[in-house]
């Protein structure tokens, strides 16, 4: 979700006024949200490749605390779907239908580039009943083939923000790998990561796996797969995707699909990459993008690679709507990328270290 950047409520000059490597307003501006969002936990983490900058927690939550990431999972199975790229598994501009024979017509057209940048003709679909019904994600993607039909035709005409296409994505990378999703995920992220809480049980036990809004996560395990991003696709001494595959997924990918559907908070953008949305006023240069995934409870994890550095949100708010929670945590996102970019210098010390994510020998896929 994008929105214009907000003011930053008596944080600004209080930046000017400190020295670098002063990351207290960005503890602030987290308190700022949450009192917003009504919550009294929250969390926030600020790193680099090489370790975090800044962490802390308010109420009960803590480093083991796990919570519901909703649309930040999209971000986790972008992650997966480039790393099929790699190795060759998934072509992103190979028709469905040569992986999925089922997908036939103007559905067996559609892309993983496409399902994976909201532009393969599905769309507003996020309550669809197929992506929490109680049956495998197989089942729930033989579904779709059979019998949901396309609100958006034809694959690449419109930008539409949803979950079903990943669901489908989710499924040829089952098929393309020989592999469950969920295992998947974790034996080729998550453990060579160091990762234990990330899974795809965070709306509830089940094996259709939600790929666009599913997962749950802890603060710290998040940020692994954020400091990865963020260092050109190595992250605990292992290369999870190549720099080729970082910069398809942080890089625009919707090309001239006009404006189908975009979530309230978005106000209508279509800027999105593999997974992520892009956040164009954080950036001039193509080169240096920022890209974010923020989701309906208000997680909210983002990588700026023009500054060289990752933060993320964690408060889960289930009982106000997606606008007013996306709105609110999404502007706390640019105020603190504000905060951040005034403070940062390489000289920063780290509260926690990252010493092997450039550990020598950082080649080959897991």
């Amino acid at each position: 979700m994008r929105r214009s950047i907000s003011m930053l409520v008596g944080i600004t000059m209080a930046v000017g006024a400190r020295a670098n490597c002063d990351f207290s307003a960005v503890g602030a501006r987290t308190q700022q949200v949450m009192a917003a969002t009504n919550v009294t936990d929250g969390g926030i983490v600020i790193g680099t490749p090489r370790g975090i900058l800044y962490k802390q927690y308010y109420g009960t939550y803590s480093d083991e605390s796990v919570v519901a990431v909703a649309s930040a999972t999209k971000m986790l199975s972008g992650v997966r779907i480039m790393q099929l790229v790699d190795r060759g598994a998934i072509d992103l501009d190979t028709p469905v239908s040569t992986y999925l024979p089922e997908f036939t017509g103007t559905k067996g057209t559609m892309t993983m580039r496409e399902m994976f940048s909201h532009t393969a003709g599905y769309g507003d679909d996020e309550d669809d009943p197929i992506l929490a019904a109680p049956i495998t994600l197989a089942a729930a993607v033989a579904h779709i083939a059979c019998c949901i039909d396309q609100p958006y035709p034809p694959p690449g005409a419109y930008f539409a923000y949803g979950g079903i296409s990943m669901q489908v994505g989710g499924e040829v990378a089952q098929v393309r790998s020989n592999e469950d999703w969920q295992a998947g995920w974790i034996a080729h992220v998550g453990a060579p990561l160091g990762i234990t809480t990330i899974d795809w049980q965070g709306l509830g036990a089940t094996q259709n796996y939600r790929i666009a809004g599913g997962a749950e996560a802890s603060l710290p395990d998040y940020a692994r797969v954020l400091a990865m991003l963020a260092g050109d696709g190595v992250g605990n001494g292992y290369r999870i995707l190549s720099p080729q595959a970082v910069a398809t997924l942080n890089h625009l990918q919707t090309g001239n699909a006009a404006l189908g559907y975009s979530p309230p908070a978005a106000d209508g953008g279509t800027a999105y990459g593999i997974g992520a949305w892009l956040e164009p006023t954080l950036f001039t240069d193509p080169n240096t993008p920022v890209i974010s995934s923020i989701g309906k409870f208000g997680f909210t994890p983002w990588v700026d690679f023009g500054y060289g550095y990752f933060g993320a949100l964690m408060i889960e708010q289930r009982t106000e709507t997606l606008p007013t929670v996306g709105a609110k945590t999404h502007d706390a996102l640019l105020d603190i990328s504000s905060i951040v970019r005034a403070q940062l210098d390489p000289s920063c010390p780290l509260q926690e270290t990252y010493d092997e994510i450039f550990r020598d020998g950082a080649e080959g896929l897991p």
